[in-house]
């Protein structure tokens, strides 16, 4: 089983959300838990633009620990099916999340978000909410 980790879980680990560290900790020692790329961007941006707790240092090592997971072609083709499939029903979400949950799809892995009203729009994904 593999957890991928969406932006608002790895805030909440790094300021010490005790109910999210507890989850984490329960499947780091027994699944494997990766970060998606487009994850990785999004809250390094944020640590870029301003990072008044000073957790950068702690993202990047956080990551190093758990991993980059990698969108490939099949991961773009998978997205741009759901993009299409939501655009023909109304509904959109943002590309960011198509992509991160696309991965999801594609790799068979657990979503593990606080957003899951987004999310659940994909057809296919398996979410988690380790905040409730």
């Amino acid at each position: 089983m593999t957890y991928y980790l969406d932006s608002n879980v790895i805030i909440d680990l790094l300021n010490g959300n005790s109910k999210v560290l507890t989850e984490f900790k329960k499947a780091f020692l027994s699944a494997s838990v990766r970060i998606p790329d487009l994850v990785y961007y999004e809250v390094l941006r944020g640590f870029e633009y301003t990072d008044p707790k000073n957790k950068k240092t702690d993202f990047e090592a956080f990551s190093e620990r758990c991993g980059i997971e990698y969108m490939d072609l099949e991961t773009f083709k998978i997205a741009a099916v759901n993009y299409a499939n939501l655009k023909k029903q109304g509904m959109t979400i943002g590309d960011d999340d198509i992509l991160i949950g696309s991965l999801a799809i594609e790799r068979n892995a657990i979503l593990v978000t606080n957003n899951t009203k987004h999310f659940t729009r994909l057809n296919g994904i398996t979410l988690e909410n380790w905040a409730k």
